[in-house]
C-alpha cells in the first residue's frame, strides 16, 4: 500500500508554514505532499527537508489522488475548497473555523475530546477548534475533573500573528515608524498595533469580538452533554509577534491550595507547569515557541477560587494538531 498524499492549502501563510514544519518533523517524504497558496504567491517555492517544491492555486479537480486536505485559508475559501475536496474522496482537516459549529462536523480538541473521531459521522470535513479553546479547556480539565468548577473567566493576549503574515508584517512596519516619529498607517488592525493594545481580535458581534466568540461557542460544543459551567473570555490584541498568553480565574466547586493545584497539573502529561516566580520562572510566549504543550504557572489559590497564567505557541498547536489528524484520516482512505 502506497503512502497517503496530504495536501496543505495556504502553505505560504503563518499557519500554512507551520504545517509544513510539523510534516517535516512527522517525516513525511516530499512526495507525499502537495502545496498550495493564493494566486497572489503562485509559483513562489518552498523548501522541504532537501528540496524546493513549488506551490500552486487550488483548481477544481486539484484533489484528485490526495488522501487529505489541511486548509490554512480565509473560512470563506475554505468552505468552497472543503467541499471540493470531498467530493474528490479526501479527507478534510480545517483550521479557518468554517465549520466549527457545525453539528455534522466532528470539531477536535486534542487532549480534552480525544475520541472524537472514532464515532461515526457524516461526511470527509473535520475542524480543528481554535487553539485558544484547546489550552483553555486543556488547562480547566483536570480541576474540573477533580474539584468540579462552577465558573471560570479567561483573558486572551493575542499576538499580531492572529492575523497572519499581514499581521506581523504591519506591526514591524508601524513599529519601525514610530521609532522614526512617523504616523503609522492603519490597514490590517483596526488601530495601531504598534506600542499599541488593541481589546478586540476581529470584529463584533453581539458584544462579543471574534476572538471570544470562538472561545465560547466551542467550549460550549466541546463540553456539550455535561454540566457546563459559566464562561467569559476577553480578547485582545497585544503587540508580539508570536503566541497566546491567557490569565485565567476559576470559581471551583470546594476549596483548595495552591501546592494541590499545581501537583493536580503536574500530572497531567499535556501541560507543562512553569511555577517558581521568587526565581523569576512563570509561562511566557517565547518559552513556548515550537511546543505544543500549554504552559501553566503563577498559581494561587483562596478556597475554592484559582487564578493562574497559561501561554501556549498557539499557531504551532493548531498546525501540529491539524498534521496529526490529517495522518490518522490518511489511513482510513
Amino acid at each position: 500500500m502506497s503512502e497517503p498524499t496530504i495536501a496543505v492549502v495556504g502553505a505560504t501563510g503563518t499557519v500554512g508554514k507551520q504545517v509544513i514544519a510539523s510534516l517535516m518533523q512527522h517525516d513525511v517524504e516530499p512526495d507525499q505532499v502537495r502545496f498550495f497558496s493564493s494566486e497572489r504567491t503562485q509559483g513562489e517555492e518552498l523548501d522541504y527537508q532537501e528540496e524546493t517544491l513549488p506551490t500552486e492555486p487550488p483548481r477544481e479537480g486539484s484533489f484528485r489522488d490526495v488522501q487529505a486536505v489541511i486548509l490554512a485559508t480565509p473560512s470563506p475559501v475554505a468552505r468552497e475548497l472543503a467541499l471540493d475536496a470531498q467530493r474528490s474522496g479526501a479527507w478534510v482537516v480545517d483550521l479557518s473555523g468554517a465549520f466549527r459549529v457545525d453539528a455534522n462536523v466532528p470539531l477536535v480538541a486534542p487532549g480534552v475530546n480525544d475520541g472524537v473521531l472514532d464515532r461515526a459521522f457524516s461526511g470527509r470535513i473535520v475542524s480543528i477548534a481554535h487553539p485558544a479553546t484547546q489550552t483553555l479547556l486543556a488547562t480547566l480539565g483536570p480541576l474540573r475533573a477533580k474539584f468540579g468548577l462552577a465558573f471560570a473567566d479567561v483573558t486572551m493576549l493575542f499576538g499580531a500573528s492572529s492575523r497572519g503574515n499581514q499581521g506581523m508584517e504591519q506591526l514591524t512596519k508601524q513599529t519601525a515608524g514610530l521609532l522614526n516619529a512617523k504616523d503609522p498607517d492603519i490597514e490590517v488592525f483596526p488601530h495601531r498595533i504598534g506600542f499599541n493594545v488593541i481589546p478586540a481580535v476581529g470584529g463584533f458581534e453581539g458584544g462579543l469580538n471574534e476572538g471570544e466568540r470562538h472561545v465560547l461557542v466551542e467550549a460550549a460544543r466541546i463540553w456539550s452533554g455535561e454540566a457546563l459551567p459559566a464562561l467569559t473570555a476577553t480578547a485582545l490584541t497585544v503587540p508580539t509577534y508570536h503566541g497566546l498568553t491567557m490569565v485565567i480565574s476559576a470559581h471551583l466547586n470546594r476549596p483548595v491550595d495552591a501546592d494541590g493545584v499545581r501537583a493536580l497539573l503536574k500530572e497531567d502529561t499535556a501541560l507543562k507547569v512553569i511555577d517558581d516566580p521568587s526565581q523569576n520562572v512563570y509561562p511566557m510566549p517565547m518559552l513556548s515557541t515550537d511546543d505544543v504543550a500549554p504552559h501553566v504557572g503563577r498559581i494561587r489559590a483562596a478556597g475554592p477560587r484559582v487564578q493562574l497564567v497559561v501561554a501556549v505557541d498557539s499557531v504551532w498547536r493548531l498546525a501540529d494538531t491539524a498534521v496529526d489528524v490529517a495522518l490518522e484520516l490518511a489511513d482510513r482512505s
